[in-house]
């Protein structure tokens, strides 16, 4: 009897692995699963709406059609968006074969300016996958300021140097500072003018109980309140 090498072992163990691999994957459909992937008897007419640039701290309500491509009729048991700043309103009326319902939305910008924003609407059917909406914009700038947040000085130091914030206008409009809350600031100017800047009276602000967020109104039309924060000076024991 021939004695194999243990080349020609390895050679054999590599070729019946094969064949067993072969084997399994047309017992299997040649590797690709026989079970359909169900789909929602809910679409959107549209994936993703777009609602270009909205203005700071305002609301804007859409209209989305959703059709029911099932032969059934179908209700909509739920409709969920990820954030609190987007509000569905919806029919509890069933959708027949074929018609279409409305879904009103309702989206809220917010106060923070220069970015751009992503929504998720979902809308839950009875024993069936869900199906979502995405909604997408922008929020204008009007007034930049900086720097939004700073340190407040040490009790220890009786003349502390001069903070100051800078608020431009983005868009050449005239402003003016209308109040500072609460009330931390040095007089100003009331001029209107494209550039403002608000000094900080420290004094002011530890009569006014050390708060830790100073808000800035300005007289453009457009432009939100401008929070900024105060981080507050820890004494070392």
């Amino acid at each position: 009897m021939q004695m194999m090498s243990i080349k020609d072992v390895g050679q054999q163990c590599l070729r019946a692995f094969a064949t067993i691999s072969v084997a399994l994957l047309f017992s299997c459909g040649g590797g690709e699963s026989s079970e359909q992937v169900p789909t929602s008897p809910i679409v959107f007419e549209t994936a993703i709406v777009n609602l270009g640039e909205m203005v700071p701290d305002a609301t804007q309500t859409l209209s989305v059609k959703v059709k029911n491509v099932s032969s059934l009729p179908q209700s909509i048991e739920n409709v969920i968006s990820d954030c609190s700043c987007a509000t569905p309103t919806w029919t509890d009326e069933p959708i027949a074969p074929g018609a279409t319902a409305e879904i009103e939305i309702t989206v809220e910008s917010g106060s923070k300016q220069g970015i751009t924003f992503s929504k998720r609407v979902t809308v839950i059917v009875k024993d069936a996958p869900p199906v979502s909406l995405g909604i997408e914009g922008s929020v204008q700038t009007f007034v930049t300021y900086g720097p939004d947040s700073i340190d407040a000085p040490s009790d220890a130091v009786t003349e502390p140097s001069k903070t100051e914030i800078v608020l431009d206008s983005a868009d050449s409009t005239l402003f003016t500072i209308n109040a500072v809350l609460p009330a931390v600031n040095l007089v100003q100017q009331q001029t209107p003018a494209l550039r403002q800047i608000v000094s900080i009276d420290w004094d002011k602000w530890r009569a006014s109980g050390r708060p830790m967020k100073i808000e800035i109104l300005t007289s453009h039309p457009k432009a939100p309140t401008l929070p900024v924060i105060v981080r507050r000076f820890i004494e070392k024991k």
